[in-house]
């Protein structure tokens, strides 16, 4: 019992401890613009500027992140003065106007609920096979492939930059953090669930905003 009361009291100096030197994500919180090459990077809102990419393409368009993406690799200034350059594929995201984006697959989707569960639709590639046809013997022969994107629903678990499908099962996950809302949740039928399921993630988000390092 007493090493669990230790536990607890340091679990909790720990989280006020880190929250005295941070300050909790509202509308008037300012996030640096830049590309987050690391999910790090984005929990300490420390991206790369604009000003230290080195690129042909014209910064000052809407598009810029969009089009940078689009190359094999992204050359820049590190925070010493050195040039480095990184992957395209393995950049986390950027922000724009206080608005994050993930990198999926060499695309931007914006976070349109942000939080510690937040929300983002994306698109994946996938591939439909079908027998083909041949209308001289009015029937099959062999299979025709064709790609395609589908756009999905996803979340993400601020604290961890864990993204898992939008589903009831890893939405429960989730909300497993608290019990009150995780129950009241459960209490819920199956309709219920798919029905309530952003209203129960706002409430969430409500109750745990989450920290950026001060300024």
């Amino acid at each position: 019992m007493r090493f669990n009361l230790i536990t607890a009291f340091f679990l909790l100096f720990s989280r006020l401890f880190s929250q005295a030197d941070s300050v909790a994500f509202s509308n008037d919180f300012l996030l640096y613009e830049g590309l987050y090459l690391t999910y790090q990077d984005f929990r300490h809102n420390w991206p790369i500027p604009k000003e230290k990419i080195n690129t042909d393409i014209n910064k000052d368009q809407l598009e810029f992140y969009s089009k940078l993406i689009e190359e094999d690799n992204i050359e820049f200034i590190e925070r010493d003065g050195s040039k480095a350059h990184i992957q395209s594929e393995k950049v986390w995201g950027f922000c724009q106007n206080n608005v994050i984006y993930l990198n999926s697959n060499k695309w931007f989707f914006r976070i349109t609920n942000f939080g510690a569960i937040s929300f983002f639709m994306a698109s994946v590639p996938v591939t439909y096979t079908s027998p083909g046809y041949n209308a001289f013997i009015n029937g099959p022969v062999g299979n025709s492939t064709t790609n395609a994107k589908e756009i999905r629903d996803y979340l993400m678990d601020f604290h961890t930059g864990n993204r898992v499908d939008f589903t009831l099962e890893n939405l429960q996950e989730l909300l497993k953090k608290d019990t009150e809302i995780y129950n009241e949740f459960m209490a819920l039928s199956h309709k219920k669930k798919k029905e309530q399921a952003m209203r129960f993630i706002s409430k969430y988000n409500q109750k745990h905003p989450v920290y950026f390092p001060k300024n």
